[in-house]
Formats: C-alpha cells, sequence, structure tokens
C-alpha cells in the first residue's frame, strides 16, 4: 500500500511537468496537426496550453484570443485557419464556463486553495457572485 501511495505521489507531482506549449499547423493533405514540436517547412501557431483552474478560482476576464500573426515559417496560411482556430478555441472557452457555472451552480460549499496551502470555504455571497459573473461571460461571448 505504502507503495502505491509513493508511485501516486510521484505521478501527481509529475503531472505539473507536462508541456505547456502546444503547436498547431495544416499539412499538406490540409489535416489539422498538433505537436509539442514546431513542423520544421510548415508555418505552425503557438497555442499556450493552461492547467486546469481550481474549483473556486477567479473567472478568466476575458476569452482566449489568437494572434493574427502565426509564428514565423515559410508557408503562408489561409485567413480561414486562423479564423477556425479561433473559432474553435472560443468553443472551447465556452465549454468550460459552461462547465464552471454547472459545477458552480450543484456544488454550495465551494473551497480553494490559497498560495500558503490552507483551504478557504467560499461563502455563498461570493459564490453568487461567481455565478452572475459566469453567466455574464457566457451570455457576452458565447450568445447564451
Amino acid at each position: 500500500m505504502r507503495k502505491l501511495m509513493i508511485t501516486f505521489l510521484l505521478a501527481l507531482g509529475c503531472s505539473g511537468a507536462m508541456a505547456t506549449q502546444l503547436y498547431k499547423w495544416v499539412d499538406e493533405n490540409g489535416v489539422t496537426q498538433f505537436s509539442q514540436q514546431p513542423p520544421p517547412d510548415n508555418q505552425y501557431q503557438r497555442m499556450n496550453v493552461a492547467p486546469v483552474p481550481e474549483l473556486g478560482a477567479p473567472a478568466q476576464q476575458n476569452p482566449p484570443v489568437t494572434s493574427d500573426s502565426p509564428e514565423p515559417a515559410t508557408n503562408d496560411a489561409s485567413p480561414a485557419v486562423d479564423e477556425a482556430a479561433a473559432k474553435a478555441e472560443l468553443e472551447a472557452y465556452c465549454a468550460s464556463q459552461r462547465n464552471r457555472l454547472t459545477t458552480m451552480e450543484n456544488n454550495p460549499r465551494l473551497s480553494r486553495t490559497l498560495p500558503d496551502g490552507t483551504v478557504e470555504r467560499i461563502g455563498e455571497d461570493e459564490r453568487q457572485a461567481m455565478i452572475a459573473e459566469t453567466r455574464s461571460d457566457l451570455q457576452k461571448y458565447c450568445q447564451d
């Protein structure tokens, strides 16, 4: 049992070391590819992969925005690829906000971990403010 617990803790500690850079490009067959390494011969877009926010963390203020200028490379990408990437990123943002709203509405006993490691319970007034802010973001950015 002790070995299992040590293995689990080591695996949990290593999960934070996962890559936070992701590269996206369209290959010669028109297929969208994702990798941790940029392609040497195609134009690519660098995507930052943020860790999953803790429950009770403040809501993201603005939806993700992709830059109009991808990383320099030899080929020119079509504007449709950039537009599709921005749309996909916005859809992912909207899905995460919907999930966040569902979690906050269905769990009245929310808590958060402070930087010093202590756990703090979120009061009902703050929870309701977070719900209202998330609903506002969904209405503003996701047409819900």
